[in-house]
């Protein structure tokens, strides 16, 4: 388990040295996300979700993802706003940072690290109907009104179009159903791909610079990410029957760090990228520790 997170450190190390010693332009960050997204990302969803056995269990996981990130989410960002005295733009990036989590580049690998690839299937129900949709309806809804810019819901119609929810669709389609081997054995080399690309694409974005500036409202976030949220599903699975893998499997999704595409989000709205990003890399670099931690926990409560 640890050498398996361990070659996930070392391959973001790898992406902050090639970031240092600036042997990729500055585009290649982008570039190796957009490969993910659009390509390998979308290929590891359906080559673990088409074949699964989909249990009835699996049904309960959105409803719940989707409600605790949203209430955390509003939250956050009224702590922002009334607590911390934050602009509207300040406080949305606060709570991107503190309640959505990095659920697919890096939950997908930690939880296949930790419990397994059969544990994927739950981990992907988790990210795609309940962390994704918040994001890209609750969460453009607050950034949107954030830049008291013009609402519309063009933005929520696009989540339609992205690649990764379109595989997430395909695949409970075409469930079971006999794959040529060679679509498969063609999906299966690209799916493989995902996760030593993203984690180089992670550690040529994460930045330091501004951390030690703004490192009250980090570390709040950094809490509510890493700690609280996931005190809430450990808590709150502990009540509502799962099965003891999806269970792990929430809890662990809902420790994951900051999901990289709030930074995404920030420079869209032009709300506030330097605390966004410092949230990120604050999050990102603590998980490795905290992500193990919770999976003890997880075995003893």
């Amino acid at each position: 388990m640890y050498q398996v997170l361990l070659v996930m450190l070392i391959l973001i190390g790898l992406g902050i040295i090639l970031q240092i010693f600036k042997i990729f332009p500055p585009v290649t960050a982008s570039l190796l996300n957009k490969f993910v997204l659009y390509i390998s990302f979308p290929c590891l969803v359906f080559r673990f979700l088409q074949p699964a056995i989909i249990e009835a269990s699996y049904w309960k996981i959105p409803p719940l993802a989707f409600s605790i990130i949203t209430i955390i989410f509003l939250l956050a960002y009224g702590w922002g706003k009334y607590g911390l005295r934050f602009s509207p733009a300040s406080s949305a990036s606060f709570a991107m940072g503190a309640a959505f989590g990095n659920t697919a580049f890096l939950g997908y690998p930690f939880v296949m690290a930790l419990l397994g690839e059969n544990a994927l299937p739950p981990a992907i129900f988790f990210d795609q109907m309940g962390n994704f949709l918040v994001v890209y309806t609750v969460g453009v809804a607050i950034c949107v009104y954030s830049k008291d810019q013009k609402f519309s819901l063009y933005s929520f119609k696009e989540i339609l179009k992205l690649p990764p929810f379109l595989a997430f669709v395909v695949a409970l389609f075409l469930n079971g159903v006999p794959i040529p081997a060679v679509f498969m054995d063609t999906i299966n080399r690209l799916a493989d791909t995902t996760v030593p690309v993203i984690m180089i694409a992670i550690g040529l974005s994460l930045s330091i610079k501004q951390v030690s500036r703004r490192l009250v409202p980090i570390l709040y976030a950094t809490g509510i990410k890493l700690v609280l949220l996931p005190i809430l599903f450990l808590i709150l699975t502990r009540f509502i029957h799962f099965e003891p893998v999806t269970r792990q499997v929430m809890v662990l999704q809902s420790a994951t760090p900051t999901l990289m595409s709030s930074f995404a989000l920030a420079s869209l709205y032009s709300l506030d990228t330097e605390l966004c990003s410092s949230i990120i890399f604050t999050t990102t670099i603590l998980s490795f520790a905290t992500f193990p931690l919770w999976n003890l926990i997880l075995h003893n409560f």
